[in-house]
């Protein structure tokens, strides 16, 4: 071919090359210009609480209220010796007497049923529809030496009303209740039935509350439109590159799977080691578990997640978000450079427990390790296991699955669509006018889960903004919940439950 062909034909190319360049520069920048928000419209509050009208003497007396909750310890335990267990007991004793004494209407008019510790409440609405209201009385344990006030303290100073479950999550029940009380003694009556459902044992798994409450109201026949529990937040925007706070509404949440691989080997004395020892092929079947995560996927809810933020950002980032098509693996990418990002695309998985030998120059005959997983909607512990079994490939290795009261497949994802959603981020929107709303995946396990059987509509948001140094304090030390943030919570649900 002579060298003006080859040249002729070089040009085509690269003129072909520069058109199709243009055609998916084109494309992309269209794409940006078509992303219009999600949010909700900006709407005035309609409750005192949330227009700064707060009643001196209801503040005093509701943090009074909320001072005496967090002085009682109902602490939940894994395992828990009988003294620990009767303590507990006596802590739950005193809380329900609480809840007796200040809100009397509650008591009065819609008779609570204490369900061994929980209390199930039904607040008869106009309309057959129902939604319930979520939250748990129990707190995890507490080291009083690492706080600054102590975890029981219940003190308010400055600001903060200090104590275990400030957060997570007895100042939610009793904002609940609080709101409950205010609106029957100003004669209101829900549209819909109103169901409030607070679990005795959500830190541990909720078998004996919260799943205890689903079935009781299953077996009545109730079918819920909306649930609304615990679970995320609402976060600094710095956090995720956003200039404005962000109220993230967990439309589902991860699963709980724990796997345990063993392996058997002869044991010995440490002085003549065999080649390989059960602690050898232990530790390769960790790397090789390690080095072999399952696939991240941009799979609801964390592509919606990046839908509703699209829009409100602006630059590079909004032209990435808003071209998935082509920067679906850019974006991938860069979430898994982060522990909190990585984990809203992938199941995680991490070694938790290690056990040999029990003696220093003893070969160990068994060596195990346990294997906590978190699991993305969409993986089982089917196909986890088989992935697992593949990537280890090492008959030696014998891998199981281990129950615990809090194992579970991830949650099915909730629509966006629902009339309850849509009133719940109209309520966040009045509370947090500031706050830009966006779906998201909850990392963690709640009790929601266990309403799945009588509601497709589950959420997860909890009305508290939380700065970045007050993250930790969710089951770390010095609890606190800073006073405005507490009346807010309770304006919340105070609009929430009017206009449902």
């Amino acid at each position: 071919m002579k060298i003006s062909k080859l040249l002729a034909l070089f040009l085509q190319t690269v003129k072909y090359g520069v058109f199709a360049l243009l055609g998916l520069l084109g494309a992309s920048v269209w794409q940006w210009n078509q992303l219009q928000s999600l949010q909700p419209p900006a709407a005035q509050p309609t409750v005192t609480l949330l227009q700064g009208g707060i009643p001196a003497e209801f503040k005093a007396q509701a943090l009074q209220r909320l001072s005496q909750a967090l002085q009682t310890p109902t602490v939940s335990r894994q395992s828990a010796s009988l003294q620990e267990q009767q303590q507990t007991q006596k802590a739950f004793d005193s809380l329900h007497t609480q809840f007796r004494q200040h809100y009397p209407l509650i008591y009065q008019r819609l008779k609570p049923q204490r369900m061994g510790n929980s209390l199930l409440v039904h607040w008869p609405g106009k309309s057959k529809s129902a939604v319930l209201l979520a939250a748990h009385l129990d707190v995890v344990p507490a080291e009083p030496e690492a706080w600054e006030h102590g975890p029981f303290s219940g003190v308010l100073v400055g600001d903060y009303v200090w104590g275990r479950g400030a957060l997570d999550d007895k100042s939610t029940a009793l904002a609940i209740l609080e709101a409950s009380e205010r609106l029957l003694a100003s004669g209101f009556q829900p549209q819909q039935d109103i169901y409030i459902a607070l679990g005795e044992d959500e830190e541990i798994g909720g078998a004996h509350g919260a799943m205890r409450m689903a079935a009781e109201l299953k077996a009545k026949g109730v079918k819920l439109d909306g649930v609304l529990d615990e679970g995320m937040l609402v976060v600094p925007g710095s956090m995720i590159g956003m200039e404005k706070p962000v109220a993230l509404v967990g439309l589902a949440e991860k699963g709980y799977l724990t796997l345990e691989l063993t392996v058997n080997q002869a044991g010995g004395h440490s002085s003549m080691p065999a080649r390989e020892t059960a602690v050898d092929i232990l530790a390769q079947a960790l790397v090789r578990l390690r080095q072999s995560p399952l696939p991240p996927r941009l799979d609801a809810p964390a592509d919606q997640l990046f839908a509703w933020l699209a829009p409100e950002m602006k630059g590079f980032q909004r032209w990435v978000l808003a071209n998935l098509w082509l920067t679906e693996g850019l974006l991938i990418a860069q979430l898994q450079n982060k522990p909190a990002t990585a984990a809203l695309i992938q199941t995680t998985v991490a070694p938790t427990m290690l056990s040999a030998s029990g003696k220093e120059n003893v070969l160990a005959s068994q060596a195990s390790a346990v294997i906590n997983l978190r699991v993305l909607p969409g993986d089982t512990p089917e196909n986890i296991l088989v992935h697992y079994q593949q990537a280890i490939h090492d008959d030696r290795v014998r891998i199981e699955t281990r129950t615990a009261s809090f194992s579970g497949l991830s949650s099915a994802v909730s629509s966006t669509a629902s009339p309850f959603f849509g009133q719940l981020i109209q309520t966040i929107k009045q509370t947090f006018p500031e706050a830009l709303v966006a779906p998201s995946l909850v990392l963690a396990a709640t009790d929601s889960r266990h309403y799945e059987g009588i509601s497709e509509n589950i959420y997860r948001f909890q009305p508290l903004y939380l700065a970045v140094e007050d993250l930790d304090r969710l089951h770390g030390h010095n609890e606190r919940i800073s006073v405005s943030a507490y009346f807010k919570s309770i304006g919340f649900f105070e609009q929430l439950l009017v206009h449902l």
